[in-house]
């Protein structure tokens, strides 16, 4: 009796030989994911640190850090999406860094999202469901908060 064919879907039931499985789909989704925020938060870094006024703010901050002190306000960081899309117009390096920290946290979310459309197409109607709540819990609490 021969193994059944894998497939995109938990059980690979009903997909052609050779296509992918799920679980590959997925760990692609997120090594990509991660690598690709990791490159855009290091250039982040390094546009804040060749921009003179934010290598000059980093270094009053930094001999602070060392006697414990804090200057609020040396290097500003936006805070709203509005402030990143902004600060990228601007080519801004904390807000090209603060990307690659969203992309990270979105990571996760496409992996749900990949999730559901991977049961979608094997038919597995059960973790459709429960995959698409799980989405749909995650987007809500980013939409409330």
């Amino acid at each position: 009796m021969s193994p059944p064919p894998r497939g995109v879907g938990p059980a690979g039931a009903g997909e052609a030989e050779g296509a992918p499985t799920l679980e590959a789909v997925v760990a692609v989704v997120l090594r990509v994911g991660v690598l690709i925020s990791c490159a855009v938060t290091a250039a982040g870094t390094v546009l804040t640190l060749a921009v003179p006024s934010s290598r000059r703010a980093a270094g009053r901050t930094l001999p602070g850090l060392r006697r414990g002190v804090l200057h609020p306000g040396s290097v500003r960081f936006p805070h709203t999406l509005s402030g990143v899309e902004h600060g990228l117009a601007q080519g801004d390096g904390p807000s090209l860094a603060l990307l690659g920290l969203l992309l990270l946290i979105a990571t996760p979310v496409l992996r749900v999202a990949v999730s559901v459309v991977g049961y979608a197409l094997g038919r597995d109607r059960v973790f459709v469901v429960i995959t698409a709540v799980v989405l749909a819990v995650i987007l809500a609490s980013f939409a409330l908060s």
